[in-house]
């Protein structure tokens, strides 16, 4: 048996995003990706005799990518990418189950009241990163409609993070898990590296994208800088840059007014930085095209580069302690469950699939680079699927739980037996 930790690091997470898999017709293995086509079409696996269907994992699954393509602006991630995202999918499912079923064991209640403050700060949360160009945002209808859950279904996904929470929590404090101030100081003094800021610039952007995209002939090309100068025209004449570009940018950030925040220069595309350094705060620059479109931005202001100190470095420091040492605890109490054959089985063989890819299951995955913040999203991949999803075997008495969507864990633990589930599942389950 092989235990390994992946990490999938995420911003904040998202309460709502993917609609529920379609009926029960016979799939369709041309839409399915790399991970949905190795997935069994029955339980992925058991923990302590209850299920984790099918379903559950592939909607949380899809889930994960969709994050992850709305963060980075990128809908066609690699296949070694989608196979770790499943090998961690599958790693936060088996977590969940196992302290949702000892916060039931233990009596740990979350209340009706806790749910619909979680569900309403969710839910304020996804209308912000939803707003339309206009500034206008989605209702709750539309928001669901979008995942395609009901204000019950996603209640009652909300109730099962907040029980996974309230024992994790429970279970660090019983362990004695603490930050103390030396910790932080000692991370400050042995990481310096970390707690230098670079030169920094704010900036506001107008993105023109030229009817038929990048690609498109000169022509084009120059009927969208025409539009990005009649767009600096206006603000030239005294309207706000903020309303010109929920007005006419096609990038992103329109719905905020182009604003882009206050980033460090290497995390800028190049083109956008050599702008820049002509500009003074408060300019606003001629239209000049980069790969993505024509764009026109205002320099808000620069920072000089310059060392964190401690104090401004300490609640983070603390912040990110803390929630190592949880994982950590978290990750022990679950760790004898999960290696033991009689209370977690697994019939979901994603090792197998990323070394016929030819890489190494054991290794982490590096953040794949996200796409800079003024390029728009590319249509989603359609790509043909080829192999079919073999069977799991069935488990008597035991009902598969609702399919639910979840937060993302920023630390996930899984346990694979990839040369040992097959065993097993002639063994204790039949086929």
């Amino acid at each position: 048996m092989i235990l390994f930790r992946l990490r999938f690091s995420l911003a904040a997470g998202l309460l709502l995003c993917l609609a529920a898999l379609a009926g029960a017709q016979a799939p369709d293995l041309k839409k399915m990706d790399i991970v949905e086509r190795s997935t069994p079409n029955g339980p992925v696996a058991f923990v302590d005799d209850v299920a984790i269907s099918r379903e559950e994992y592939i909607n949380t699954y899809q889930k994960h990518v969709a994050e992850v393509a709305l963060l980075t602006h990128d809908n066609k991630p690699s296949d070694e990418f989608r196979v770790r995202a499943g090998l961690t999918t599958l790693g936060e499912l088996i977590r969940r189950q196992i302290l949702v079923a000892e916060a039931q064991k233990r009596g740990v209640k979350v209340s009706d009241a806790e749910v619909e403050t979680a569900y309403t700060d969710k839910l304020k949360h996804f209308q912000q990163d939803m707003k339309k160009p206009d500034g206008s945002a989605p209702t709750e209808e539309d928001v669901l409609k979008t995942a395609g859950q009901t204000r019950q279904e996603a209640w009652e996904s909300l109730r099962r993070q907040l029980l996974e929470e309230k024992m994790a929590v429970q279970i660090v404090k019983e362990k004695g898990v603490k930050v103390t101030d030396k910790d932080i100081s000692d991370f400050y003094s042995k990481k310096p590296e970390l707690f230098k800021r670079s030169g920094q610039i704010h900036l506001n952007q107008i993105l023109i994208v030229p009817k038929g995209g990048p690609k498109s002939d000169e022509a084009t090309w120059k009927a969208a800088e025409d539009t990005a100068k009649r767009a600096r025209a206006r603000i030239l004449a005294g309207e706000k840059f903020d309303a010109v570009a929920r007005d006419m940018s096609q990038s992103p950030d329109a719905a905020k007014g182009g604003e882009m925040g206050m980033m460090a220069a290497e995390q800028l595309p190049p083109f956008f930085v050599s702008v820049a350094k002509a500009m003074k705060p408060g300019d606003v620059s001629e239209p000049f095209r980069s790969p993505y479109g024509v764009h026109v931005i205002r320099l808000v202001e620069t920072a000089d580069s310059k060392d964190i100190t401690l104090a401004e470095a300490k609640p983070r420091i603390r912040a990110m302690l803390e929630q190592m040492r949880k994982d950590e605890t978290v990750d022990k109490f679950i760790e004898p469950i999960v290696n033991d054959q009689k209370r977690t089985q697994i019939f979901l063989q994603l090792e197998r699939t990323l070394a016929a890819l030819g890489f190494d299951p054991k290794a982490p995955k590096k953040p794949e680079a996200p796409r800079d913040a003024a390029a728009p999203a590319p249509a989603p991949d359609a790509a043909a699927a080829t192999t079919e999803a073999p069977s799991a075997p069935s488990k008597k008495a035991a009902a598969a739980p609702e399919s639910t969507t979840t937060k993302s864990q920023s630390t996930t633990k899984a346990q694979k037996k990839s040369t040992t589930s097959g065993k097993t599942s002639t063994k204790k389950k039949g086929t």
